[in-house]
């Protein structure tokens, strides 16, 4: 059997936070009473600049305060600025204490028979966590992540350094705003007219999005669609009259 060493997985196991999945007020049913909110600290423009200039910092959204880039909870509040991070280190919590249990079989089946712990305190308490209290939603006002200026809760792009701070939000009004100034151009009108089904299939696609082309799509597709039929039309008559 492979010996479990403790020194050496100590200090990933210490550094790993344990992760909260649902709050205690939503578990038990009880009333949460929110936190008293901190008046808005005054902007320290000299400190602002200061974070701008180092990659490595940011401010944290819920309480405008710097905390590194890297953490995935923020230090002042306990708001989770990262929560992919905050998962990733509770599967790595979770996967070392299910080493340490594998390990402790024996220990732990001789507790069961005998009632008897051969564990010292000391060696449990390197694996025990500690509940911790993690906030998911801002609780007051909300801070740009660059500047570290007052912003509006659904704010896309800070309005102070044109951050984005929502690049989803951005990228959907951008397509919006790209669908509503598109227009029909030669290409599409000459493969809708001359290429059979192809105007009608361009008018389900755009239906919703750009229904500007999309209704002109689905008339050259109709009349490609005529023009065919027409032709083959036209053709068995030929061929009945002269044959």
């Amino acid at each position: 059997m492979k010996q479990f060493d403790y020194q050496e997985e100590l200090p990933e196991i210490i550094d790993v936070p344990a992760f909260e999945t649902v709050p205690d007020a939503e578990l038990f049913g009880t009333k949460e009473t929110k936190p008293e909110q901190e008046e808005p600290q005054p902007f320290d423009e000299e400190l602002s600049r200061e974070v701008m200039m180092d990659p490595a910092r940011c401010f944290c959204r819920n309480c405008g305060k710097p905390v590194m880039k890297a953490a995935s909870v923020c230090v002042n509040c306990r708001y989770v600025t990262n929560p992919a991070a905050l998962h990733h280190g509770a599967e790595l919590l979770r996967q070392k204490r299910a080493k340490y249990e594998k390990s402790h079989r024996f220990f732990r089946a001789v507790n069961n028979l005998t009632g008897v712990d051969l564990e010292s305190p000391e060696r449990k308490a390197l694996f025990e966590v500690s509940p911790q209290k993690y906030a998911f939603r801002t609780t007051g006002a909300v801070y740009c992540v660059n500047c570290g200026r007052q912003v509006e809760e659904g704010a896309s792009v800070c309005v102070h350094c044109q951050y984005v701070l929502n690049p989803e939000a951005v990228r959907r009004a951008q397509m919006a705003l790209a669908d509503k100034q598109a227009k029909m151009t030669t290409k599409l009108f000459l493969k809708s007219l001359l290429i059979p089904g192809y105007g009608i299939q361009q008018r389900k696609v755009w239906a919703f999005r750009r229904p500007q082309i999309a209704k002109p799509c689905g008339i050259l597709g109709k009349i490609n669609t005529f023009l065919v039929a027409a032709g083959l039309a036209a053709f068995m008559l030929i061929k009945v009259l002269f044959d």
